[in-house]
């Protein structure tokens, strides 16, 4: 774990007490040197195998930006490490903060058009690789995690519909950048908050009015944990009462794929999700990219 006061001693000049006002994250975790994002996603896989098992596993979708392997796939050296069934389908999605919302919508898809039962979303980063302590804008914000959730056909629950929006001119906005022969992070923080600024609510009411609901009728609205300016500026703009609004990034950061799916296990935990809810999940970031779903638990 990484905190604001181990960055200031890093960087003197740093305004730490401002920082934090404006993004709301004390403390981040980073990998360390031996860990990678496979490390990270076997140990969040095994995890809720154990309590689950593993045999009915049809499929493993992997949501990671920082993959140990382009040839193969990661998800097939992860299906080897946790022992996955022979006939699981195995396939990774190279997607950032929208990822999760994404792996939702490939699952919900597989479990109806070829009748699997149960498939297994991994989502695993390590962003934090990519950045040096002295960047002020993505060091601070960016957290190395992992999370893993089953869906499955069977039960009450339900999931859709969803929403997507893509603009690929804001790509180079957020991106790796080659820099002494290594890639390097780059974030124009500005230029991305105007994307979400601009995308989320229009996304959110869209969603809502596809799914024949109103902000009255949502128990709870997990959007991805950018930050606290973030989170603040998009319930603002729609008007949200803070108590229905998930927040966790104070002392986890931005895991990007991963931080709706954590999210979600922290909120049930604290007892603010349970069956019979109703939630709205939006990712955005990267790309640019945004998903949203309406999970009915």
């Amino acid at each position: 774990m990484e905190s604001l006061a181990e960055l200031k001693t890093a960087n003197p000049d740093w305004h730490v007490d401002q920082l934090y006002q404006k993004i709301g994250i004390d403390k981040r975790y980073v990998a360390a040197p031996d860990e990678t994002a496979l490390t990270l996603a076997t140990q969040a896989a095994e995890k809720l195998l154990a309590g689950t098992g593993r045999s009915g596993i049809d499929a493993l979708i992997y949501v990671t930006q920082t993959p140990d392997s382009l040839i193969p796939t990661t998800a097939c050296l992860l299906h080897a490490r946790v022992g996955l069934p022979a006939r699981a389908l195995a396939f990774d999605v190279n997607q950032g903060c929208s990822g999760f919302v994404y792996a939702l919508s490939l699952a919900t898809s597989l479990l109806e058009a070829q009748g699997l039962d149960r498939c297994l979303i991994v989502c695993a980063e390590t962003y934090a690789k990519h950045i040096a302590m002295s960047d002020r804008t993505c060091r601070p914000i960016f957290s190395d995690g992992a999370a893993a959730v089953t869906v499955e056909r069977a039960g009450a629950g339900r999931i859709g519909p969803f929403t997507f929006v893509t603009d690929g001119t804001g790509a180079p906005n957020l991106t790796l950048r080659e820099e002494a022969g290594r890639p390097v992070l780059f974030m124009d923080g500005p230029a991305v908050l105007l994307f979400t600024m601009s995308a989320v609510p229009r996304a959110v009411t869209e969603l809502l009015a596809r799914a024949q609901l109103t902000v009255a009728d949502v128990d709870l609205f997990v959007f991805h944990q950018a930050s606290r300016v973030v989170i603040d500026n998009i319930r603002r703009a729609l008007k949200l009462d803070d108590a229905k609004v998930f927040r966790n990034y104070q002392e986890l950061g931005n895991t990007v794929s991963a931080t709706i799916p954590i999210a979600l296990k922290q909120a049930e935990e604290a007892g603010r999700l349970g069956p019979g809810k109703t939630v709205l999940l939006v990712g955005f970031g990267v790309g640019y990219s945004l998903a949203a779903c309406v999970v009915r638990t």
